[in-house]
Order: structure tokens, then C-alpha cells, then sequence
């Protein structure tokens, strides 16, 4: 298989079928990265994002590295969409407001299970700096090395920063729980399992 970025230097230089195949191969990743934070403007979000991978391809020195560039390009890419749609004099903090303040709509993922509901619901009340994260470690299995680079911040911050974020998105389940009458029966021992097991509805399928 052709390497990512060997896919990316010839789509640089002209090769219309080699940016192709990078999309579709990469297609399913950015979808399930913008899915559950934006509406319809998922497809040009993911095209944006490519062609900025485009426009900075110089950055990649490794193939290996390709994932964690790309999703870095795809997170500057959604931050940049959030400020774009705020009014004119709002100032948005990304530590603190939340998808859910910033984009009016629930989720479009399919979830049958009210325990799944209950979960992508709790992501979006999260930060979207901390939302990002828990869905770039638990979807996207980027570990604290790759986190790290994707970040430009040392693997020790971003241990702290997940774990922060982890209990961040355990008291947000419990307000979620409490708001719509629902006893929270998965202890937090079992969100690390949980939160992956949401990777299969965000890509398409749905749980019973």
C-alpha cells in the first residue's frame, strides 16, 4: 500500500488520483471526528481539512505521523469554524464553552441504548478542547506520544490534561443522568470500555 505521505507529496505535485485515494482512505477518520461536533457541514469541513493538509504537507517528514497531523489540521480546521459562526464581538474559549454552546442540534448519531445516548450526550457538555481529546484517545487510539505531537505540549501535560478530562466527562454523565431521570448503572471503572464501544455508532452503526 502506498504510503500516506508519498500519497500526499504526489497529490502536491499534481497527481488529482493520489489526493483522491488519500481522501477515501481517510475519509471514514475525519467523519467520525466532525461527526458529533457540527452539522451539516461535515463534507466541506473534511475537504477543508485535506486541502490544508495540502497546503502544509512540507510539514510531514514521516508517514507514521500522517494520522496525528492530519487530525491536528482537522482540529485547527473545526476551531476555526466555531469562531467563524460566533458573532462578531463573542470571544469563545475552547477550555470552557462547550459543543453544546456552540452549536445549536443534538448529535446525529444513531444510538438505540439510552447508556450510549447518555454518553455522546456528556461529550458534548464537555469543553471542546476536552471533548476532542477524550474522542482522539479513545476513538482515534492516539497515545500520550502522538497526543503529545499533535499538541506541541509534553506527554506529561497531556496524561494530566486526559485525566482531568476523564473526570470531567464522569461528573458531566452523572449531570446528563440527573437531568433526565436515569440511573447511571456503568461505574467509572468501565467508561474506558464504554467510550470505545461508542466508536462503532459514530462510524455508522447503532447499538441495541
Amino acid at each position: 500500500m502506498t504510503p500516506d505521505s508519498a500519497l500526499l507529496a504526489a497529490w502536491r505535485d499534481g497527481d488529482s488520483r493520489a489526493g483522491s485515494q488519500l481522501f477515501d482512505r481517510h475519509y471514514a477518520r475525519l467523519a467520525r471526528f466532525f461527526k458529533n461536533k457540527v452539522g451539516d457541514e461535515i463534507y466541506d469541513l473534511i475537504q477543508q481539512t485535506m486541502l490544508t493538509c495540502l497546503e502544509s504537507c512540507d510539514q510531514l517528514r514521516d508517514d507514521a505521523r500522517f494520522a496525528p497531523f492530519l487530525l491536528g489540521v482537522a482540529r485547527n480546521v473545526l476551531l476555526h469554524h466555531y469562531r467563524t459562526r460566533a458573532r462578531k464581538h463573542d470571544k469563545i474559549d475552547f477550555d470552557v464553552s462547550s459543543v453544546a454552546d456552540l452549536f445549536v442540534g443534538g448529535t446525529t448519531i444513531i444510538a438505540r441504548r439510552q447508556r450510549d445516548r447518555l454518553l455522546l450526550d456528556a461529550l458534548r457538555q464537555l469543553s471542546v478542547e476536552d471533548q476532542i481529546l477524550l474522542e482522539l484517545y479513545y476513538w482515534e487510539e492516539l497515545g500520550g506520544p502522538a497526543l503529545a505531537e499533535l499538541y506541541g505540549a509534553p506527554e506529561g501535560t497531556i496524561r494530566t490534561r486526559l485525566r482531568k478530562a476523564r473526570m470531567a466527562l464522569e461528573r458531566a454523565l452523572a449531570r446528563v443522568a440527573r437531568s433526565l431521570g436515569v440511573a447511571l448503572t456503568d461505574s467509572a471503572d468501565n467508561l474506558d470500555a464504554w467510550a470505545r464501544e461508542i466508536r462503532a455508532l459514530v462510524d455508522g452503526g447503532s447499538s441495541e
